[in-house]
C-alpha cells in the first residue's frame, strides 16, 4: 500500500505536549540551548536613556562608574601575532602556554574579541603587575 501524503497533508496537527517529549527525541539547536541556558534579562536595573539636542545621554552615577573604573584595573588587552602560515592558536591553547610562563597567585580568565585581540581578567591587581 503507498503512502497517501496528500490525506496526511489534510489532517489537523497538533504539537506534542512537553511531557511527551523525551530529552532524546529531539537534537536542541544552538539558539534553543542559549535561550535555556539563561534566565530572560531584564532592564529594570539599567539606566534610562535621554535625548539632549541630537544626542543620547545615559547618566552614570559615581558609584558605578568607579566599579567599572576598578574592574578595568584588573584588565589587559593584547593581540597575538602571527608570522604569515603559521597555524592560528585555539583561546585554550593560548591560555596554557601563558598558565605556564605567568606565575599568578589567583587564576585568571581569556577572552577572545577576534582578530587576534584577548582580554585577560585578573583577580588582584598585583597578579596584573606580575604579568
Amino acid at each position: 500500500m503507498p503512502f497517501d501524503w496528500q490525506a496526511e497533508l489534510l489532517l489537523p496537527t497538533t504539537a506534542p505536549s512537553k511531557a511527551a517529549q523525551s530529552p532524546m527525541a529531539l537534537p536542541r539547536s544552538f539558539a534553543q540551548a542559549l535561550v535555556a541556558s539563561h534566565d530572560k534579562a531584564t532592564n529594570d536595573n539599567l539606566p534610562q536613556p535621554t535625548i539632549r539636542g541630537e544626542t543620547l545621554s545615559i547618566r552614570i552615577t559615581q558609584p558605578i562608574y568607579e566599579q567599572g573604573v576598578n574592574v578595568c584595573k584588573r584588565n589587559l588587552r593584547g593581540r597575538l601575532v602571527l608570522n604569515k602560515g603559521d597555524k592560528p592558536y585555539a583561546s585554550n591553547e593560548i591560555k596554557d602556554k601563558l598558565r605556564k610562563q605567568w606565575k599568578t597567585a589567583a587564576p585568571w580568565m581569556l577572552l577572545s574579541l577576534g582578530r587576534g585581540f584577548y582580554e585577560f581578567f585578573f583577580a588582584t591587581e598585583s597578579d596584573l603587575q606580575i604579568v
